[in-house]
């Protein structure tokens, strides 16, 4: 029975590890020796990695064996290196949340969501970033996502590494400072006299009632305000205070915040949140707004537009996304922390968009 060898150097910094060999692997008895591979190292040149600084194996070496599988987890335990990018299938393995429930089996929607994130793999005990990505066959049969995992996830991969390189560890991910707690209203008033100097406010607008059956076809009121200075900074909290004279001194503060930013930037933001501040009244300066989906449609019009993917695409934050599912007033601490990242997160979306308008300065209009 053939053993499929990996391929490359154990003590690499960057591993790629997949579920098993390709079948065009076998009659050379070497990982990615065939067409597959091929066009898996292909990718890898178009994003600027090193194939020589890389060692390629798999989970299961033994094609015609497929339940042998190689103790995988203990040789990145005693080799340790920084990257290890699981390929396709494999991903859950290493990763619990890309599973299918009860079981190791990957969940393709989740591998959607969480591929090209910097994670951590519970069975690796040593510092690392766990990075999925998609397996070469799926990306030679979408061309859209072959471009993206080589240009955006390996891109990013190439950045991490040089990091690496110049100082011996991993990049931390984003330290962002997030305010999401109860705050008594001098607290919040304190943050919006800050936010008066800001030259870009980010602001998001979450309703979490407009999908429910109860309040059809209204969309539902707005409950919180995320707003940020920039990608290190933002707050959340409700709009409605518990008293009449709060709530005036709060709208009438907020109201001037807005009206007098100079740039305010949003995802969706002509056609979402602008509509719910003007429905209670708040003046927003349509000239001064910047929306970050409409700026990735000129810049990328090939690509999606959601937040998940310019996430992707722009900073270094995992995928959070689904932090704001499910939310309730038991656990509102955590829909207000979603809140607040979502506006830092689109303000760093905003000034990686404003590098490439620099130099694309055409697209400007």
């Amino acid at each position: 029975m053939p053993y499929i060898k990996p391929k490359g150097l154990p003590t690499s910094r960057i591993w790629f590890v997949f579920q098993s060999p390709y079948a065009s692997c076998i009659p050379r008895g070497s990982l990615l020796s065939g067409a597959m591979g091929g066009a898996f190292l292909k990718m890898l040149r178009e994003a600027g990695i090193d194939e020589r600084e890389c060692y390629f194996t798999s989970r299961e070496p033994n094609p015609e064996a497929p339940k042998a599988f190689a103790n995988i987890d203990g040789e990145l335990n005693q080799h340790k290196p920084p990257f290890v990018v699981v390929v396709g299938e494999v991903a859950a393995w290493f990763l619990p949340e890309l599973r299918e429930r009860g079981s190791v089996s990957l969940a393709f929607s989740q591998l959607d969501k969480y591929a090209g994130s910097l994670l951590e793999a519970p069975s690796l005990t040593y510092p690392h970033y766990c990075i999925p990505v998609y397996d070469p066959t799926w990306c030679q049969a979408h061309w859209d996502d072959r471009n993206v995992t080589t240009f955006i996830d390996f891109g990013k991969l190439r950045e991490e590494y040089k990091y690496w390189k110049l100082h011996g560890t991993l990049n931390t991910l984003p330290q962002r400072v997030l305010h999401y707690h109860d705050m008594d209203l001098d607290e919040l008033l304190s943050y919006l006299d800050k936010f008066r100097n800001a030259k870009v406010l980010s602001n998001d607008v979450e309703n979490p009632f407009y999908k429910s059956k109860r309040y059809k076809p209204h969309p539902g009121y707005p409950f919180l305000l995320g707003l940020a200075d920039s990608p290190d900074f933002g707050i959340s909290f409700e709009l409605f205070r518990s008293t009449p004279a709060e709530n005036r001194k709060l709208w009438r503060t907020l109201d001037d915040v807005l009206y007098n930013a100079p740039v305010m930037v949003g995802q969706n933001f002509f056609n979402y949140d602008t509509m719910f501040e003007e429905m209670l009244g708040f003046r927003i300066r349509k000239d001064r707004i910047q929306d970050t989906l409409i700026r990735h449609h000129i810049l990328w019009p090939e690509l999606s537009h959601k937040l998940q993917f310019l996430t992707r695409q722009y900073t270094r934050e995992p995928y959070y996304k689904d932090e704001g599912h499910g939310w309730s007033f038991k656990f509102l601490n955590k829909y207000r922390r979603y809140n607040a990242l979502d506006a830092t997160v689109t303000l760093e979306v905003y000034m990686g968009q404003e590098e490439e308008f620099n130099d694309r300065s055409h697209l400007r209009g």
